[in-house]
């Protein structure tokens, strides 16, 4: 890379690759010069994570943040930011596999129940007898719907939270 930018009739050709192996060997006879770019060790990782998941709002701790830098042992910084936003996506995967709510009495906010039904009183939706719509349970109050009957004002999307395992879960 000495004299770049000194001489402006030269063409000055920059590759990069996390896989150097699968470049053929004339090829890379072509590159003087090689820099090598470490992996990133767990604490950068731990922070790499949470800068992805930026203002995203998560109950996840410092000690936990640690850990997943931990767990990721290997992974690059493209691939942690794959991973947090796959989680960035469960939030709305648990919304859209909801098939009922339950309201928070003080908010009036709306939650995805996480088991169909929510409790063993819930009515179920039978195919010979089928339901009304918005059939809200007895017991429990949750109401039996979809994501897109929900009012958006209304639906609070469920917190990201660290479970301990390979996974980022909400």
């Amino acid at each position: 890379m000495d004299g770049v930018g000194s001489d402006q009739r030269g063409v000055l050709i920059l590759g990069a690759t996390n896989v150097p192996w699968e470049i053929d060997q004339a090829m890379r006879r072509r590159f003087e010069k090689r820099v090598y770019i470490a992996l990133p060790e767990a604490p950068a990782r731990a922070s790499m994570v949470k800068i992805h998941l930026g203002d995203t709002e998560h109950n996840i701790t410092d000690e936990q943040f640690e850990q997943i830098g931990e767990m990721a042992e290997g992974y690059s910084g493209s691939d942690l930011s794959v991973v947090v936003r796959e989680a960035l996506m469960e939030p709305v995967r648990k919304c859209q596999v909801a098939k009922q709510f339950y309201e928070d009495a003080q908010t009036s906010m709306l939650y995805p129940c996480t088991d169909y039904p929510a409790c063993p009183d819930c009515p179920m939706q039978l195919s010979e007898n089928p339901l009304p719509q918005f059939a809200k349970c007895a017991a429990c109050t949750a109401v039996r719907m979809e994501l897109y009957d929900v009012p958006s004002e209304k639906l609070h999307v469920p917190v990201i939270q660290f479970d301990g395992t390979h996974k980022v879960c909400i």
